[in-house]
């Protein structure tokens, strides 16, 4: 049993190339998913990720602060400075270059620790990163939107705050509760934890292809090339480099 599942979970990129096609041949088949779905979902992930914790983890990480410090300074210089950068080099329409630079301004979001979370990597470290950007992000975020985009879009800044509790702090605050005082409840949900936060992202992902199938068809090739420059190829490396 814990064998299978731990090959589902190797196959994650796979599962998530057939839910994406799935939601693009049949996107009415996923478009119940959306809304307080997504929400819940992302939450029951992030409960999942607290269960692998502990208090100690948190503490270590700040007494290495340069990480966090670094991450969140690249968080809101780098990316966004690249999404607005890449928006001008290819003449991107105003809409896609407005989103481009949303997201490269926007705080790192769960499916980075999602991701950290399946890989084994430092969880900690992507769980202090997130929710530290995410509370700089009600302040940051409209400030650089301001300054790159100007007055063609708003923030919801309590949006923000309330996605942080909700999606972020408390799954992951009750996770730690629930492996201190019920240690015997927590090691039976790890068991399953990641095989479901495989399901819950690829469905999560899925539903959000399968209701923008229609604009991301009509969207230019050099849309798609921009989102990979950013994401892959240069993220990627500076964050090897770092």
């Amino acid at each position: 049993m814990t064998k299978n599942l731990e090959r589902f979970v190797q196959a994650f990129p796979i599962i998530l190339l057939l839910g994406s096609g799935l939601a693009f041949a049949y996107p009415d088949s996923l478009s119940w998913f959306k809304g307080s779905w997504i929400t819940y979902s992302l939450g029951g992930i992030m409960l999942g990720m607290g269960l692998t914790l502990e208090a100690k983890d948190f503490s270590y990480v700040l007494k290495r602060p340069i990480p966090v410090i670094l991450g969140t300074v690249l968080q809101f210089s780098i990316m966004p400075g690249l999404g607005f950068l890449l928006g001008k080099v290819f003449s991107l329409p105003e809409g896609f270059s407005i989103g481009l630079i949303l997201v490269s301004a926007c705080p790192g979001g769960t499916a980075s620790n999602v991701i950290t979370y399946l890989a084994r990597a430092d969880l900690a470290l992507s769980v202090t990163l997130t929710t530290v950007s995410t509370i700089l992000g009600i302040v940051m975020t409209p400030f650089l939107i301001s300054v790159l985009v100007g007055n063609r879009t708003e923030v919801d800044s309590l949006g923000l705050i309330q996605t942080t509790f909700l999606v972020i702090l408390i799954p992951v605050s009750l996770g730690l509760i629930i492996k201190q005082w019920l240690p015997n409840l927590a090691k039976g949900i790890i068991k399953i934890s990641p095989a479901i936060s495989v399901i819950l992202i690829t469905l999560i992902v899925s539903s959000i292809l399968s209701q923008g199938k229609t604009v991301i068809l009509s969207a230019a090739p050099l849309v798609f090339f921009s989102v990979f420059l950013l994401h892959y190829l240069v993220l990627f490396s500076l964050g090897l480099i770092f």
